[in-house]
């Protein structure tokens, strides 16, 4: 199991992983709560989202399955817990504080309409340079191929000083059988690079 490294990601600062399956689900229900980070306590209890407030930009986002992959002399773990949960067929992205912002509140969760009206606003703005959704979804919003069950995210974050100053990040995903719910980390990791 591999999932695609990211690199140069804007974040608007908060890294934000996402199910966007679960968060359609939700938002036609829920109204979106602006109170950054408690209006996302349940959220993340319920293992729809993992975020970290971070710099606008992050150099890299990586992610392993397996402990042993890890260098401690390269990367430093960054104590919390929490976990996504998730089912087959759910998508799984990351994305932009802005864009979930956007994507929950004024379309009630739904990515592709949050998507068809950012290619609308950006071909509007930039009609010289119009933009195709396979290559916003490759930049803007990429896949994480992530496997059903319910996961644990470890964050590491980079010992190493890199050019731009940005955040670099490694998520280790730990399967688990059971989450506890006492335990979840309702405020999230703070890491500028």
């Amino acid at each position: 199991m591999k999932i695609e490294t990211i690199e140069g990601f804007t974040t608007e600062g908060v890294l934000i992983i996402a199910n966007i399956t679960k968060c359609k689900e939700y938002y036609n229900n829920n109204e979106f709560n602006y109170n950054y980070p408690n209006g996302l306590a349940e959220l993340l209890t319920k293992g729809i989202i993992h975020i970290i407030t971070t710099d606008e930009d992050v150099e890299l986002v990586d992610f392993t399955f397996d402990k042993e992959d890890i260098d401690l002399d390269t990367w430093k773990h960054q104590e919390s817990y929490n976990y996504l949960n998730v089912e087959i067929e759910d998508e799984i992205r990351a994305i932009s504080h802005a864009s979930f912002t956007q994507m929950c509140d004024n379309h009630k969760g739904d990515f592709e309409a949050q998507i068809n009206n950012s290619i609308n606003i950006r071909n509007i703005l930039n009609p010289n340079k119009p933009i195709d959704k396979e290559k916003m979804l490759e930049y803007d919003f990429p896949l994480l191929a992530i496997p059903s069950g319910y996961w644990k995210v470890n964050v590491y974050t980079s010992t190493e000083e890199n050019v731009s100053n940005c955040a670099e990040f490694l998520f280790h995903l730990e399967k688990m059988d059971i989450v506890d719910i006492d335990k979840i980390t309702l405020q999230p990791i703070e890491y500028y690079g």
